[in-house]
């Protein structure tokens, strides 16, 4: 869940007091299609607290900083820890392609040992830092053709219309890789964003649940402000709350660059 992934159309205050009528996707491609075109700004900066909780209750906890930006079709995102001191200047950055038949671009920089760490397709399935989520997760929407996508139905979640869309990746190699046999994702219909995510093992045993924790409008985009994912099989958390949303702030490209993740975050 990028952690983006959770983790967003405009809708005017009026619109929101009326009915809502939507236009119903036949397929469950079409409804995640809707999901990878809603307005999310052409740049975004964002803070980030990450809570890890284990079976025991205990917490560890950490600061993030992020940026992102479109480029067309295709964005990047960079993100870094800011503390404890023993992951700070830890950095994330991921290239993201609309292209299906473009493998993304992924790289981990890791501070102690002054190095940068290329993320192959054989390892989107690791989890990333001790959290909850994956190097796939974390990406700002799946990769749309490694699935066969199918739309299961409608569904009500705290109120809000939802499409239920089924993920189910293509080849064998790709449940492997990806960790997952089945991902199942509820849509808001009006918004397009997910507020919910199940996952399922490459065994086909339940796995994990991504919920959001708050979505709410800023600069007249939706947002996602918090989301909580368990692993239901090692009773493990992951919170994170994010704050401090800034869009459509020009960023630099030279932001999205092997060579800035080994200087650590020094600022915009």
């Amino acid at each position: 869940m990028n952690i983006k992934q959770l983790l967003s159309a405009v809708v005017a205050a009026g619109f929101l007091l009326s009915p809502m009528v939507y236009a119903e996707p036949s397929t469950g491609l079409e409804v995640m299609k809707l999901v990878e075109a809603r307005d999310d700004g052409n740049d975004l900066i964002q803070k980030m607290k990450q809570r890890l909780i284990d079976k025991r209750g205990n917490v560890r906890e950490r600061e993030m900083i992020s940026f992102s930006k479109d480029y067309g079709l295709d964005s990047k995102s960079v993100s870094y820890f800011l503390s404890p001191a023993n992951v700070r200047d830890t950095a994330m950055l991921t290239w993201d392609y609309a292209d299906d038949a473009k493998d993304d671009d992924q790289w981990l920089y890791l501070p102690a040992l002054k190095k940068v760490r290329r993320i192959s397709s054989s390892d989107r399935g690791d989890y990333f830092m001790g959290t909850d989520f994956t190097f796939e997760d974390i990406k700002s929407t799946p990769e749309l053709g490694d699935y066969n996508w199918t739309l299961v139905g409608s569904d009500k979640i705290d109120a809000f219309d939802v499409w239920v869309v089924d993920a189910e990746p293509k080849t064998k190699a790709l449940v492997k890789n990806l960790g997952y046999s089945k991902v199942r994702y509820y849509v808001r219909k009006d918004i397009h964003m997910y507020i919910k995510v199940d996952f399922w093992d490459r065994k086909g045993r339940e796995l994990k649940h991504l919920v959001s924790t708050g979505i709410q409008q800023i600069d007249g985009i939706w947002t996602a402000t918090g989301g909580l994912m368990t692993n239901v099989q090692t009773n493990h958390q992951t919170e994170l709350v994010l704050s401090d949303h800034q869009y459509n702030t020009g960023l630099s490209d030279r932001l999205f660059t092997e060579r800035m993740i080994k200087r650590g975050y020094r600022g915009k």
